[in-house]
């Protein structure tokens, strides 16, 4: 076996009676994965959670009847209660509401929220409360010109007013183009950014792993048998290069295949495979570099925990991976620009979000590896210099 396979081979029996690294890794990363999917699951989603409303007619009328039908056409899946004790948002009818329909200016039905209530579920209350208005209103009109035949029933009066009102709005997707994660529902926006997140801590067992084997003298060992120190970058970098692929791999999998059974909103994988596979190998040679560099700078086992963990939560908050960008300041968003977690995040939505394809990934996956290929440089000669003090200081 060669010097570097077996170095390589050491590295992974380490790892694997670490509980520790393990655990940051792997478990951490997937139970933030899945605690964040759900906690996201009813604000970011592809279509609205259905409401529980309150709809208060004081005198039914045909025209009451007909706007509680619009109503619910607009809220699809909601359940509209004609009382309830619990405190939901309630529509009130006024006992004249037949006939106010037809007057200008007109006030309409009284809207109440409970203190609790979120602003996109007002938003959307107020939205579909207009359009079950305009509705009724136009049938109202409809009816006074004597537009309507007296015989029609109110399905087909409805069916009637639906394609007077009705249009359809040509939508096209701006592939890979904008502020994506405003876009993205719960799985699209939390599995990649927790996936950044814990292939990045990759640079404490790295560092980790340095400093015991200078503390123990195993790295001189290791320089005694004429071992270059690239051999000794490259038996660390490789090792942890392959567990940052299959931590890439896993997670994805489980946004893929487990999400669903917990009921929460399954990841799609649009786009090329090797879109993916670009990704991921650009993603973890720069968080590989990031740990090279924080090995060699570390003189402690605490150096690196402090150096790792720091920095690896500093460019997730600044990056968009705790909080998502579309909800930041436009300073913030700037900001974000210098983190490597953001360009990777740029990169995952471009192709779960924006349908995007390989050239439009490109950009942020030079970035990633401009950014492997700096701190990659510097930390091979940080730990080329590290390497030739230890061995200078023995000798005397």
């Amino acid at each position: 076996m060669s010097p570097l396979l077996a170095l390589a081979r050491k590295e992974y029996l380490l790892l694997l009676r670490d509980p520790h690294a393990l655990a940051v890794l792997f478990i951490m990363p997937i139970l933030f994965l899945v605690l964040m999917a759900a906690a996201l699951s009813n604000y970011l989603r592809d279509q609205p959670p259905p409401l529980s409303l309150v709809l208060e007619i004081e005198q039914g009328s045909e025209a009451s009847a007909f706007f509680q039908h619009s109503l619910q056409e607009q809220l699809p899946g909601s359940h509209l209660l004609a009382s309830s004790e619990e405190p939901l948002p309630r529509i009130s009818l006024a006992r004249n509401f037949s006939e106010t329909l037809l007057e200008t200016p007109h006030i309409g039905p009284t809207l109440s929220f409970p203190p609790r209530t979120d602003g996109q579920t007002r938003q959307r209350l107020r939205a579909a409360l207009n359009i079950a208005l305009a509705q009724t209103r136009l049938l109202a009109y409809l009816e006074d010109s004597d537009a309507l035949d007296a015989g029609m029933s109110t399905e087909q009066r409805w069916q009637l007013i639906r394609q007077r009102t009705q249009s359809e709005i040509s939508e096209r997707q701006m592939l890979a183009s904008g502020e994506l994660s405003g876009k993205a529902n719960a799985s699209q926006l939390s599995v990649p950014a927790w996936l950044i997140f814990g292939m990045f801590f990759v640079a404490l067992p790295m560092a980790g792993g340095f400093q015991r084997e200078q503390q123990s003298g195993a790295l001189l060992r290791f320089r005694a048998l004429g071992l270059s120190p690239t051999t000794l970058v490259l038996s660390k970098l490789l090792p942890y290069l392959a567990i940052n692929l299959l931590q890439f791999a896993l997670l994805l999998a489980i946004g893929v295949y487990v999400l669903p059974l917990l009921g929460l909103s399954g990841l799609s994988l649009p786009g090329s495979p090797l879109a993916y596979v670009l990704l991921a190998l650009s993603l973890s040679l720069a968080a590989c570099s990031l740990g090279l560099l924080l090995a060699a700078l570390a003189r402690s086992g605490e150096q690196a925990l402090l150096l790792g963990g720091g920095l690896n939560i500093i460019l997730a908050a600044i990056g968009g991976i705790m909080v998502p960008k579309s909800v930041m300041p436009e300073a913030m968003s700037q900001l974000a620009e210098i983190s490597p977690m953001s360009w990777a995040l740029d990169a995952f939505l471009t192709l779960l979000v924006g349908q995007g394809s390989l050239a439009d990934i490109a950009p942020d996956c030079a970035r990633l590896l401009l950014f492997a290929l700096v701190l990659g440089g510097g930390g091979l000669y940080l730990f080329r210099k590290r390497v030739q003090q230890t061995q200078w200081t023995t000798h005397y």
